[in-house]
């Protein structure tokens, strides 16, 4: 920027100087000779010459320098043909030859050009009165000497010349017209004076106002007047000066359009023509006594009508050949003056602009929160705001630090990075590729990381030096990692979540794939453990899973990924295993440290997990396939009992598949009307308190197309569905309800119940649904109406499962616990829960006469629900051996194929009639009260 503003002040420098050889009306060859010296002085120009056309011969012939130094006279020849011009040229274009070696008008040069170094070479064209007569050659070692701005000026001092040379030709022509001397020595006074004016002038204005004052004080003229051309309106003359005029006459000369009066109409012919204009005797119309004729001269400015000079006399005959002559030389000094002025205003107008562009850089540099370093290209330290110095802990000064040697200072610098010779090798390189780095991210030794870019600083071509831009990103590097570990890693337990764990499981598949070993994907829940945060609150379930993950992850290798997937729910990823028995190792010691027991809050919490395992490659499926197929496996675990580990098997993928098309079976089905109930009894044992000793009709959900993909023992897993769970059990409840209410006014009174989804039971909406089909039969309460649930359903959500049950015996239903024993702390259900009876699963039932096991727990369960004051159902009665065995053991009611298989409807009353129970069940009955009797006699 400063070698910029350099080659600024040189070039007005060469153009005022220039512009006062001008003033000084020298011969051509001299003014030619000062011109080459000025140029070359100013702005370094070489080889330098001037030539004149001579149009008879085709050559320009050189007339300056006049004298050529020993050795030079190849690279300044007399002559040059005209052949070597463009046609630009001619119509007075500078002529750039960029490459001079390969220029074939200038073949004859060569040798010459190289003997002297000269790649390039710009003819100048100089023309006089509008036609080219010289030529301004300049030569020079390189293409890029010639820039835009040189260029410019050369045209410009092109100008100049032109001007001189039309300015001594009129003088000339002037000096051989004059036939008068009184007029000569006159016209040249006041050209003397005009050209000191032009000299000593400090301003335009001053300039302008000082001519009129020149025309009428020496000259002896009436009056003056200037005007130059409005910017904004080219048409209309602004006056800048005068004297000696009225109102009239200077209202004429700014009437807009001018032709309007006659000194009007003669100023704008002035102005249109480019030629002076004098008004003939007894046409000064201006109302002025003291002006009878007047001139109008056109002012040019650097080539073009600016303005016009308005001359006023007192005698009809003032403006002859001589005078006019002589004015027109007045109006190219001024117009040369007012060039020079303007030059000279424009030259301080940059250098203040410069001034303040340079102060206002340094100002808005300074104030930067980024450290900005500035380097000059003869590397040394431009400039240094005071955050750079900041960031840097430098103890300099920004001052300080200017004009020191740049490598002085990035060797200060490397200290401060935590990798000082990475750094340096960073630098070195950034150097010398001197190209555009955006985003360099450095780390100082401090820990904090700097945001690094550089910029090679270029004015047009010319490189001036580099700029480095450092920012301090650590906060934001901060925040970003922040940011990130929320996007990837769960906030309770600090693992991956799902996002992260499936890049990482894709990267670990590819390094199995390489290494041929086996990759385990797994999915670990948490058994029950919705029940863990509706006993101690989401704060207290936080910290169990935190602390679960973590004796998980550290029973696991740095390699392997254990991850959260949300709720209770992980995900593992396990690489490089040799075997399956490897992998059961792995899943019994997670098991294993998941049993111990949870400490919160001075209690003791034991879990359990259930984990699903698949083995890559076994297992070819992509990422997501491998993590489904792990989860299929962990719920298959569940199903099995819960606390234990399990190894995807397609046959688990084909499960899902055959239930989600039993789930859209029973959905069309429920639509279009294709659902049934069948009732089986439950029949009394000991003591006959219902009618006949039947004790009530159990409704089981059939399909009434009997589709064989659809089995009534499947139909647990579809009913708590959560799409189907409420839709059937309101169709259940609806029908059932129906059903009973016209076996009461058939009049056959006996008790209905249901099964109740877990999801239903559950749902905010149940007991809507109880009232509506209450309000609808209402006498079923009269006879009444229970409900069943099963084992798995309290389980899910216990405190909410306790309220609805309690909420249901408030309302006269009875609520039993159906499939009891399958599931897991059954005892614990009959101990919290209201329940009216439980029913013994018939996997006890079956076997009970040849597997004594199964006869001792069921044994169990009917003595503890005795002591309990619970009723006992004992399901899948198939013989009469085995009723007689449960009448023995003191089962209160049977149910079961061998009582009767479900029936529709209409048959209920019929079968109801017809019912007589076996006659060895109160013989059975007596027995065993007996025995109770006689062993607490005993006791």
């Amino acid at each position: 920027m400063a070698a910029d503003a350099a080659s600024g002040e040189s070039f007005h420098a060469a153009l005022s100087e220039i512009g006062q050889l001008l003033v000084r009306a020298l011969e051509p060859a001299v003014l030619y000779e000062a011109v080459i010296e000025v140029l070359q002085r100013r702005i370094g120009a070489r080889l330098v010459m001037v030539g004149e056309l001579d149009h008879r011969s085709g050559w320009l012939q050189r007339i300056a320098p006049a004298d050529v130094a020993a050795g030079m006279a190849d690279i300044y020849p007399e002559r040059i043909p005209f052949s070597a011009a463009q046609p630009a040229f001619w119509r007075g274009e500078p002529q750039l030859e960029a490459e001079v070696r390969h220029s074939e008008p200038l073949q004859m040069f060569r040798p010459a050009y190289a003997r002297h170094e000269v790649g390039a070479a710009l003819a100048v064209p100089v023309l006089k009165f509008g036609e080219v007569c010289a030529a301004l050659v300049i030569r020079a070692a390189h293409a890029d000497y010639f820039s835009p701005r040189m260029i410019e000026l050369l045209q410009q001092v092109a100008i100049s010349i032109g001007f001189g040379l039309e300015a001594h030709e009129q003088r000339a022509r002037l000096l051989l017209s004059v036939q008068d001397e009184a007029r000569q020595r006159r016209a040249l006074r006041l050209l003397s004076e005009m050209i000191k004016l032009v000299t000593h002038s400090e301003s335009e204005p001053s300039l302008l106002s000082g001519a009129c004052r020149v025309l009428r004080a020496i000259g002896g003229y009436s009056a003056a007047w200037i005007g130059l051309l409005d910017t904004g309106d080219p048409g209309r003359l602004v006056q800048q000066a005068h004297e000696g005029l009225d109102a009239g006459l200077l209202q004429d000369l700014q009437s807009n359009p001018l032709d309007q009066t006659p000194a009007g109409a003669m100023v704008a012919r002035a102005l249109a023509l480019g030629q002076p204009q004098s008004s003939h005797p007894g046409t000064a119309q201006s109302g002025c006594a003291d002006v009878q004729s007047l001139l109008a001269l056109p002012l040019r400015v650097a080539g073009a009508i600016a303005g016009c000079l308005v001359v006023g006399a007192a005698t009809a005959d003032a403006f002859g050949d001589i005078e006019i002559q002589a004015f027109a030389e007045m109006a190219v000094e001024l117009g040369l003056g007012i060039q020079v002025q303007r030059a000279q205003a424009a030259r301080l107008a940059a250098e203040q602009e410069l001034r303040f562009s340079l102060q206002y850089f340094r100002t808005v540099l300074s104030n930067q929160h980024a450290g900005i370093l500035v380097v000059s290209e003869d590397d040394r330290v431009g400039f240094a705001n005071e955050a750079f110095c900041t960031l840097f802990g430098l103890s300099e000064s920004p001052a300080e630090l200017e004009g020191r040697a740049a490598d002085w200072l990035y060797a200060r610098l490397l200290s401060t990075y935590a990798d000082p010779p990475s750094a340096e090798r960073r630098i070195s390189q950034v150097l010398q590729q001197d190209l555009p780095v955006k985003g360099d991210e450095v780390t100082m030794g401090d820990g904090r990381i700097f945001l690094r870019d550089f910029t090679p600083v270029r004015v047009g071509e010319v490189a001036s030096g580099r700029l480095w831009h450092h920012r301090d990103i650590t906060r934001q590097k901060m925040h970003e990692a922040r940011v990130e570990r929320l996007a990837f890693y769960d906030v309770v337990t600090g693992l991956p979540n799902r996002r992260l764990l499936f890049e990482l499981l894709e990267q670990a598949r590819t390094r199995a794939s390489t290494r041929g070993s086996l990759l385990a994907v797994g999915v670990l829940d948490l058994d029950r453990f919705k029940s863990v945060n509706d006993t101690i609150g989401h704060g207290g379930g936080d910290h169990v899973l935190a602390e679960a993950s973590a004796r998980v992850v550290g029973m696991l290798r740095e390699a392997d990924v254990l991850a959260r997937f949300g709720g209770d729910e992980f995900a593992l990823v396990i690489p490089g295993l040799d075997s399956r028995e490897q992998l059961d190792v792995i899943s019994r010691c997670i098991l294993q440290v998941l049993r111990a027991p949870f400490n919160l809050m001075g209690e003791q919490l034991y879990l359990s997990a259930s984990i699903g395992w698949t083995l890559f490659p076994l297992d070819e499926s992509d990422a997501e396939g491998l993590v489904r197929h792990a989860d299929l496996a962990m719920y298959q675990a569940k199903d099995e009992g819960k606390d234990r580990g399990m190894l995807y098997e397609p046959a688990m993928e084909l499960e899902q598949v055959r239930l989600q098309a039993m789930r859209e079976r029973i959905a069309q089905a429920l639509q279009q009307d294709q659902l049934l109930l069948l009732f089986q009894p439950i029949v009394y044992i000991d003591g006959l308190p219902g009618l006949h000793g039947v004790a009530g009709m159990e409704a089981l959900l059939r399909l009434s197309d009997s589709d064989p993909l659809v089995e009534p023992g499947n139909f647990m897993h579809v009913l708590d569905d959560p799409q189907l769970a409420r839709p059937i059990g309101r169709y259940v409840l609806e029908e059932a309800l129906r059903c009973c209410q016209s076996w009461i006014r058939a009049g056959v009174s006996i008790p209905v119940s249901v099964n109740i989804s877990t999801r239903h039971l559950l749902h905010p909406a149940f007991f809507t649904d109880i009232d509506a089909v209450l309000e609808n039969y209402p006498d079923v309460m009269d006879v009444g109406f229970g409900i069943e649930v099963t084992e798995t359903g309290p389980s899910m959500d216990h405190t909410r499962a306790k309220e609805v049950i309690e909420e249901c015996r408030r309302r006269g239903i009875r609520v039993g616990l159906d499939d009891f024993g399958t599931g897991s702390a059954s005892l614990s259900h009959i101990q919290k829960l209201d329940i009216e009876h439980i029913k013994l699963d018939q996997s006890f039932v079956r076997d009970i006469i040849s597997d004594d096991r199964n006869m001792a727990i069921a044994a169990g369960v009917i003595t503890t629900a005795r002591m309990l004051a619970k009723a006992v159902i004992a399901e899948g009665v198939e013989t009469s051996d085995q009723g007689d065995l449960l009448a023995s053991l003191g089962c209160h009611q049977l149910q079961g194929f061998w009582i009767s298989r479900p029936m529709p409807a209409a048959q209920v009353p019929g079968w109801v009639a017809g019912w007589v129970p076996p006659g060895s069940w109160g013989s059975l009955v007596n027995e065993r009260q007996s025995l109770l009797a006689s062993q607490q006699g005993i006791a």
